[in-house]
């Protein structure tokens, strides 16, 4: 068995879109507690605030922080991927059509006044790094029906301690009602990954105490990480 210990969970917020009513339903599948463990890596990604059954309109913030809490006995490096839905749709900005109908993402994610925004991104912000504490945007990455975001966090999480929120609010963008059709189901997963700190090895450059990791560091953990769950 590889050494290298490594743990994975995910939580998916379900959303249905009522299209023909100009309003959308969201629920939580509420799959956070799916974790798996090897060893005494353990991790819990966690949205305290985010409630299912909301009602939702277009642009219309509603409550969603994911963050990740070390649920385990050795310290951690983790990461965040959050997985947008696209659509062909024309976004409409106040009222009147943005630019052509194209594949856009569907949802916007927003960090407050602090948030930083996602180089090239106008509607996904996070809280970025501050003095080794908050999250390090390291991807972008997409297909015909979603983008992928993932984040590393600055630093090294301890047994019991947790991150800070990768974001704090989420909304549906506002666009041509009728592209999309009614009672759509769309999903928004939001995966958190996690590995041993200590004895990790193939990673020029990383600091002895485990923060101010520099975005190739974490790439190149997180790399590691997708290898041993593999």
């Amino acid at each position: 068995m590889d050494k290298k210990k490594l743990i994975a969970a995910s939580a998916a917020g379900v959303m249905l879109i009522a299209v023909s009513a100009a309003v959308a339903y969201f629920t939580d599948s509420d799959t956070k507690t799916n974790v798996f463990t090897v060893g005494n890596v353990d991790l819990e990604l966690r949205e305290e605030n985010f409630t299912g059954g909301q009602l939702a309109r277009a642009d219309i913030r509603l409550s969603k922080d994911p963050k990740v809490k070390n649920t385990g006995k050795n310290d951690e490096f983790v990461f965040l991927e959050v997985k947008v839905p696209k659509g062909e749709v024309t976004l409409l900005e106040n009222g009147v059509p943005a630019g052509p109908k194209a594949p856009r993402e569907l949802f916007g994610f927003y960090a407050g006044s602090s948030g930083t925004a996602v180089s090239g991104s106008d509607n996904f912000s996070y809280r970025a790094a501050v003095e080794n504490d908050g999250w390090v945007f390291l991807s972008r990455t997409e297909s015909s029906d979603s983008a992928s975001y993932v984040f590393g966090y600055s630093s090294k999480i301890s047994p019991g301690d947790e991150t800070v929120c990768l974001f704090d609010e989420f909304a549906l963008r506002s666009f041509i009602e009728e592209e999309v059709p009614g009672g759509s189901e769309l999903t928004v997963p939001v995966n958190a990954y996690g590995i041993q700190a200590d004895s990790i090895s193939g990673v020029s450059g990383l600091p002895d105490d485990g923060s101010g990791l520099t975005v190739q560091n974490l790439k190149d953990i997180f790399d590691i990480c997708l290898n041993k769950q593999n």
